[in-house]
């Protein structure tokens, strides 16, 4: 089989769904190869040669070659100012090597003015006119003959992101056209959000039936291997293939691999949650036995950073990987768990490997945490940060505003908690709430439509308490950010890359440069 990741994802490390992928079908004796895309994709068009007149174009063509190496260099990543050049050169160059009146690409997104994402009619607008698409060249001069020397009845498409689902679909139309004998089969975490809507499947609802031929949702080892004639195995945790990442041109310095410990979210109470919405079963196995994998994975391809990608690091798991000296940075998101209480705890984690930890703090007001089902103290939360920062470890602080349990007082009560925390969180991430559209609260709320678009996953809605979209915005750009930013603590988020290159930064020495201003 013949698996492709599509552009546009984040060029700093493979993808991992792929990675399991491929892992199951040679487990079991079925040939795999697999084809990042998205990197190759990504470099195709970094490396052509626009027609450029404005100085900074011109500026970043000449400077090309270093700058792709620099951002491989850990030297680099002790200059917040001179990383920020370097990335905003490489996305100049990326940004002009399309046709800027219609498309719009950068290192972490991919749009098209004249086609939406969420709309069924034009993804398969985008199958047709797949010439359009601005990857056209690359699909021809790259992948073309890849599948041409491949014998593979299957071509695995794995959609994970929005970002990817217009180019996706311009290469589905693509092998339609070039390769009639290739079945064409596509999964992935934004397949799954769409399969997941009530009574996709049929031949009404499901409107990519006759383009694509098998459509999987979920986790997608079993259903693959069953397609292939494997009987059920039972087997869910796979040790990840990499052998298609090896040597390869990640923008970042060393290399990164993730790992997922577990399957879904093991707190998955949370309202604001779409995965609620989906319905995803959790599933682990010991903590014992994910370590063993963990162990087998980093024998084999040497990682310098592994990125835990798991909804959220089990504590169970957390307490092995504090006994062991795993030779290896690694960060991952996890909760404001009894764990962290411990400074023991955190300096046995930080003596592991840990260089950063990413925490859904979510709000400063302990009413709307409830009303929420987050789970969260934030009496508990405070000590947990003064722990991770004595420890050395970064905190990557998520914060979600608009829900329908807040108000302008909460989000007041929020800037407050954080104002009082500036010196133990190192990053923020600032985010609108959008609600899941098929999820139970959407259906005590007035709502309209966010994106229109016939597969779009999110609705708006009348905020109960008057605290509406527009407020919110106006009160994160006008008060938050501007209070925050007078004597800010706050390290500046990498952009375009954010939270993937910010543990980088751990043994940064403190500049004011670096710690001036917040980003979403």
């Amino acid at each position: 089989m013949l698996l492709i990741f599509p552009p546009v994802a984040k060029p700093c490390e493979p993808p991992a769904g792929v990675a399991l992928l491929s892992a199951a079908l040679k487990t079991h004796g079925l040939p795999c190869t697999v084809y990042d895309a998205s990197i190759e994709g990504l470099l195709f068009l970094i490396q052509s040669d626009p027609t450029v007149r404005d100085s900074w174009s011109m500026r970043a063509l000449k400077n090309r070659d270093t700058i792709l190496s620099d951002l491989k260099n850990p030297g680099l990543y002790t200059n917040v100012d001179r990383y920020h050049q370097r990335v905003y050169d490489l996305n100049r160059l990326l940004s002009i090597s399309v046709d800027q009146t219609r498309f719009k690409i950068s290192l972490s997104d991919y749009s098209d003015n004249q086609l939406s994402s969420v709309a069924s009619k034009d993804l398969l607008t985008s199958a047709v006119a797949f010439e359009e698409n601005p990857f056209y060249p690359f699909f021809e001069q790259k992948i073309r003959p890849l599948i041409q020397a491949s014998d593979a009845e299957y071509v695995g498409i794995s959609l994970c992101y929005l970002n990817q689902a217009l180019v996706s679909f311009a290469l589905v139309g693509w092998i339609k056209a070039n390769f009639r004998d290739k079945k064409l089969v596509m999964g992935g975490g934004l397949v799954s959000s769409w399969m997941s809507r009530p009574n996709f499947g049929d031949t009404v609802s499901n409107p990519f039936s006759d383009l694509i031929d098998v459509m999987i949702k979920g986790e997608g080892e079993q259903p693959l291997l069953a397609l292939l004639g494997v009987p059920d195995t039972r087997k869910k945790h796979y040790v990840p293939d990499y052998e298609f990442a090896k040597n390869h041109a990640y923008l970042a310095p060393g290399t990164i691999l993730p790992f997922r410990a577990s399957i879904g979210c093991y707190w998955s109470k949370c309202r604001f949650c779409p995965e609620r919405a989906e319905t995803r079963p959790y599933s682990t196995q010991r903590a014992a036995k994910t370590l063993e994998d963990l162990e087998k994975m980093t024998l084999q391809y040497s990682p310098d950073t592994v990125h835990f990608i798991d909804n959220a690091v089990t504590p169970a798991f957390l307490r092995a990987l504090s006994k062991t000296e795993l030779g290896f940075k690694w960060y991952g998101f996890v909760r404001f768990e009894k764990e962290f209480l411990s400074l023991d705890f955190c300096l046995a984690l930080k003596k592991s490997g840990c260089e950063m930890l990413k925490l859904g703090l979510e709000s400063g007001d302990q009413t709307v945490l409830e009303q929420m089902d987050k789970g969260t103290d934030l009496g508990m939360a405070s000590i947990i940060l003064k722990n991770l920062k004595k420890a050395g470890i970064l905190t990557f602080v998520y914060l979600l505003f608009g829900t329908s349990f807040e108000d302008e007082t909460a989000a007041w009560k929020t800037l407050e908690y954080v104002k009082l925390h500036k010196d133990t969180i190192d990053y923020l991430n600032l985010a609108v709430f959008n609600l899941p559209k098929f999820s139970e609260d959407a259906d005590g709320l007035e709502t309209q439509e966010f994106y229109h678009g016939d597969l779009s996953l999110y609705l708006n809605f009348v905020h109960p308490r008057g605290w509406n979209r527009r407020n919110v915005k106006n009160f994160l750009d006008k008060k938050f950010k501007k209070e925050l930013a007078i004597g800010s603590e706050f390290r500046k988020n990498p952009a375009y890359f954010s939270s993937n290159h910010a543990m980088f930064f751990n043994h940064l020495e403190e500049t004011n440069d670096c710690r001036n201003s917040i980003h979403r």
